[in-house]
């Protein structure tokens, strides 16, 4: 096992989903240019299970287009405060938090 998670890491999108079946592999993504935007949508040709992206590059296209088209699950990162909650629930779907315990109230 650990070759084949050695080698994963060599090219770790391309080859996710075949040295390690079962377990969903995503995109880490930020970004709102276009050279961005269109990398990422190149990554959709390699099986990503979900895209983890930087809050402060919302709204986008890839964004929209991943949820909307593909019902793929957003995730935004690293949501800080109240103002970066209420940007991550309008335009993604769950949130990586730091530095404090989000109020379930104020979430929902």
């Amino acid at each position: 096992m650990p070759y084949r998670f050695t080698r994963c890491l060599a090219n770790p999108i391309r080859e996710f989903s075949t040295e390690a079946p079962g377990i969903p592999g995503g995109l880490t993504a930020y970004g709102t240019g276009n050279h961005e935007i269109e990398a990422h949508f190149a990554m959709l040709a390699h099986g990503i299970a979900f895209t983890s992206y930087a809050a402060g590059d919302l709204p986008n296209r890839f964004v929209s287009f991943v949820r909307g088209k593909l019902a793929m699950p957003v995730i935004t990162w690293t949501i800080r405060d109240q103002p970066a909650i209420d940007l991550t629930f309008k335009y993604a779907d769950q949130m990586t938090f730091e530095g404090f315990e989000p109020d379930p109230v104020r979430i929902a």
